[in-house]
C-alpha cells in the first residue's frame, strides 16, 4: 500500500505575482512519471486575496496503489526531504 507524506515545514513554495502560481522547485511534479501529484493554495491569503504559499499533495489518493509507479523520484529529489514514501 503506497502512503504518501508532505512536509510542509519542510517545503516552501510561495506565491510568484508574476506567474500566478508557485514558481520554486516544483521538482516533484515534474519527476512524476505519472503525473500524480499537484500542488494547492493554503488557506493564508495575502491582502490582495493571492495565496502567500501552496503544499504539495497526492492526487487519486484512493487509486495511489494502481497508478504510484513506487519509482521514489519525487522522495529521493526533493532538497528539502519533504516527501515521504512508504510501500
Amino acid at each position: 500500500m503506497v502512503k504518501f507524506q508532505y512536509h510542509p515545514q519542510k517545503c516552501y513554495l510561495p506565491h510568484d505575482p508574476s506567474e500566478n502560481r508557485p514558481t520554486k522547485c516544483l521538482k516533484c511534479l515534474d519527476l512524476c512519471p505519472h503525473s500524480l501529484l499537484m500542488f494547492k493554495p493554503t488557506k493564508e491569503k495575502s491582502g490582495d486575496g493571492a495565496p502567500i504559499r501552496y503544499e504539495i499533495y497526492l492526487t487519486f489518493k484512493a487509486y495511489a496503489n494502481k497508478y504510484c509507479p513506487q519509482c521514489l523520484k519525487c522522495a529521493e529529489n526533493c532538497p528539502n526531504q519533504a516527501i515521504k514514501i512508504s510501500i
